[in-house]
């Protein structure tokens, strides 16, 4: 590997100061008015000997790295494609890009090292955020979890978004999930459905558990009784979906109708497992998911779905972030998104009554 050439490297060739040197190279030689011949030389000897800056050094002279972190719950949901996934860094980049910060995807076990070995996991991912690598996060976390109230207490600047918090002082951007469940489920019961499955996520998701509460909420509207058998737990793709089937091969006056997904994939996932069982979408079972990214017009049939912007809310923590690292200040800075339901084939209707 190649040595790096030193700023007192380049003070030798030019018979200057180091901080002479290091005032230039760092964009403030007419600050403390170096003249400009002078700072052509230090220029000049910088390239002829190969000097390149060291953005970590420079990053703590100047306190700031202008990167951000963003910051799952679990570092897999990085790795694993999804319609949500890609909508929400393509928002999250396209703001980065415009607002001129760089992105670190926060992948890193929480392992404490040696030095946060007294430390619980969450507390030594809180460490390592703010070892001055980033400037700030965006957090996805589930409902309670503590990190972005040990950033907080630290003053370390941090954004939720997709999720939300109680503490009046946490920023955040988050869809109103329950509204948007709600929105699925009447429509499915406008449609005459009365056997609604809603297939959920995870038990330690916020926006899961919201959606559950949509459904439930709409259903008892409508005078229904909810079994517990009608929620079934798939937090992706890749889930067992043994149980799920298993009702979809009860007789056709006792098996499910409609299914409201708790998301887009899974709902992709149901529609092929219902394909598989000689089931067909719409006339035997109608689907409605969450999220409405791309994927719903190109898959057979295209998939009615609940829509949160999830590229727009993606921008918008960007820029409140961005907002709270420039200490402005800014109302509301906690977003809650009103969602919209998008009905296309799945479902058996094109238009809401």
């Amino acid at each position: 590997m190649a040595r790096r050439i030193t700023m007192q490297e380049i003070a030798e060739k030019v018979g200057l100061s180091k901080s002479t040197v290091s005032y230039v190279l760092n964009g403030r030689g007419d600050v403390v008015r170096i003249p400009k011949e002078t700072q052509k030389r230090i220029f000049d000897a910088a390239r002829s000997l190969g000097y390149h800056p060291n953005a970590l050094a420079r990053g703590l002279a100047h306190k700031r790295t202008c990167t951000i972190a963003v910051v799952m719950q679990y570092p897999l949901l990085f790795a694993g494609w999804s319609g949500f996934t890609n909508e929400l860094l393509h928002g999250v980049t396209d703001a980065a890009i415009t607002l001129e910060y760089d992105l670190m995807l926060h992948t890193r076990k929480t392992t404490p090292e040696w030095y946060l070995e007294e430390q619980d996991p969450v507390s030594a991912e809180a460490a390592r955020l703010m070892d001055g690598r980033v400037d700030g996060a965006l957090l996805l976390r589930d409902v309670d979890d503590p990190l972005a109230e040990i950033l907080y207490a630290h003053n370390f600047p941090a954004v939720l978004m997709f999720t939300h918090t109680t503490k009046p002082h946490i920023w955040y951007v988050d869809c109103d999930n329950t509204t948007g469940a709600v929105l699925a489920v009447e429509h499915l019961l406008r449609l005459g459905h009365r056997r609604i499955l809603h297939v959920a996520g995870s038990p330690h998701s916020g926006a899961a558990q919201e959606r559950i509460q949509g459904y439930r909420c709409a259903m008892e509207r409508a005078g229904i009784a909810v079994k517990e058998e009608w929620i079934q737990e798939a937090t992706s793709p890749a889930a067992d979906f043994s149980q799920i089937a298993a009702l979809f091969q009860l007789s056709a006056q006792e098996r499910p109708t409609a299914v409201f997904a708790w998301s887009d994939d899974v709902a992709v996932r149901l529609l092929q497992i219902l394909r598989s069982l000689g089931l067909r979408v719409p006339q035997d079972v109608a689907i409605v998911g969450f999220d409405s990214t791309g994927m719903c017009d190109h898959v057979d049939p295209p998939l009615s779905s609940v829509r949160q912007p999830v590229y727009d809310m993606a921008h918008k923590a960007v820029e409140l972030l961005h907002a709270r690292l420039r200490g402005m200040r800014v109302k509301p800075f906690q977003i809650r998104v009103a969602p919209t339901l998008d009905v296309r084939r799945s479902c058996g209707a094109y238009l809401v009554s």
